[in-house]
């Protein structure tokens, strides 16, 4: 049962962390948060609203 119990927790935070969620200004330009750097492909529309050492990126 603990087993279960920390897959559960683990899986949350995986979700509820991952860097490829936008917040609502990085949002309204059609990007996703990412850390530090943007992928290939993608326009660094600078910081936003993302967080500390993350990008706003839009492909």
């Amino acid at each position: 049962m603990k087993i279960l119990y920390l897959l559960f927790a683990f899986l949350f935070l995986a979700f509820l962390s991952e860097p490829g969620n936008a917040r609502g200004q990085c949002r309204r330009l059609e990007g996703r948060c990412f850390r530090r750097r943007c992928p290939l492909r993608h326009v660094d529309l600078k910081l936003q609203d993302c967080g500390p050492r993350r990008r706003c990126c839009r492909r």
